[in-house]
C-alpha cells in the first residue's frame, strides 16, 4: 500500500484546484484536483501544496521543506508566474530572477528524482480584475497579458533547456476559446471550471507525452476488483 505521489505545487490556481464552487452563488464547476484524484484514485495519490498568492522567490524557500516531509513523490508541477508577472508592488519578481527561481526548483526535483512539469501563466481579464481592486491600480501592481506571454515564452525556454515538459497555458487558453477565453477565469485572474478542465487537458497531454510511464492509464490499479476477491479474502495481497 505504498502509494507513489504527485506534487501539484503552485500559487493561488493550485490551492484552490479543489474548489468546486468558486463564486459561491453559483453551481459546482469543474476542479482540477478532483479530476486528478479520481483519474489515479488506487493508483497514485495527488499531494497538493498551493499557496495563494506567492511568487517564485516564496516558493522557492518552501519546496526544500515540502520535499523533506514528504516520501515516494515521483512527478511534480511547478506553476508560478501569475504573481511574478506583476509589473511592480512585493509580488513583483524580474524576469531573469522568475526563471532562475523556477530553474532551482527544477535542479532541486530531479536531485530526488522527481520528474518536474512546469506550467506558466494563463491570461488576464484586466477589465475585470482591476475594477475590484482600484489600489493597486493606483499604486501601478499591474497584470498584462502581455508580460504574461513574456513569462510564459520564458519558461517555456527554460523547459527545452531542462528537457522537461511545459504546460503553454497561455496558448492553450487562446486557441480552445479564441475571443471566448474570458469564461476561463472566474475574478479575472483565477480559472473557473472551464479554465481547469482546460489545464487537466493539456497536463494530461505533457505527462503523456513525457512520463507515459506516469499516465492514469499506464498505471496499476492497487489490489484486486471485489468480484475477484475470495470471500475469505486471502488473495486480495497476491
Amino acid at each position: 500500500m505504498d502509494y507513489k505521489k504527485f506534487l501539484i505545487f503552485g500559487d493561488s490556481i493550485t490551492e484552490f484546484a479543489f474548489n468546486t464552487r468558486p463564486n459561491e452563488d453559483e453551481e459546482d464547476q469543474y476542479a482540477l484536483g478532483a479530476a486528478l484524484v479520481n483519474e489515479y484514485t488506487r493508483k497514485m495519490d495527488i499531494l497538493q501544496r498551493g499557496f495563494k498568492g506567492y511568487t517564485s522567490r516564496w516558493a522557492l524557500k518552501v519546496l526544500p521543506e515540502i520535499l523533506e516531509n514528504e516520501s515516494n513523490v515521483v512527478m511534480a508541477t511547478i506553476f508560478f508566474g501569475a504573481n511574478d508577472a506583476c509589473s511592480a508592488g512585493p509580488q513583483s519578481i524580474s524576469l531573469p530572477e522568475f526563471v532562475d527561481n523556477i530553474r532551482r526548483m527544477v535542479f532541486a526535483m530531479k536531485a530526488q528524482q522527481i520528474r518536474p512539469i512546469i506550467v506558466g501563466p494563463g491570461l488576464i481579464d484586466r477589465e475585470k480584475w482591476d475594477r475590484a481592486r482600484p489600489e493597486e491600480v493606483a499604486l501601478g501592481h499591474l497584470r498584462t497579458n502581455k508580460n504574461f506571454a513574456i513569462y510564459s515564452d520564458a519558461l517555456a525556454k527554460l523547459a527545452s533547456e531542462e528537457k522537461v515538459p511545459f504546460v503553454n497555458l497561455n496558448k492553450a487558453f487562446r486557441e480552445k476559446s479564441g475571443d471566448s477565453w474570458k469564461k476561463l477565469l472566474t475574478d479575472g485572474l483565477h480559472f473557473s471550471g472551464e479554465g481547469y478542465e482546460v489545464f487537466h487537458d493539456e497536463l494530461m497531454k505533457a505527462i503523456k507525452a513525457f512520463y507515459p510511464q506516469y499516465h492514469p492509464q499506464n498505471m496499476e490499479y492497487k489490489l484486486k476488483d471485489w468480484r475477484d476477491v475470495l470471500d475469505d479474502g486471502s488473495n486480495i495481497m497476491l
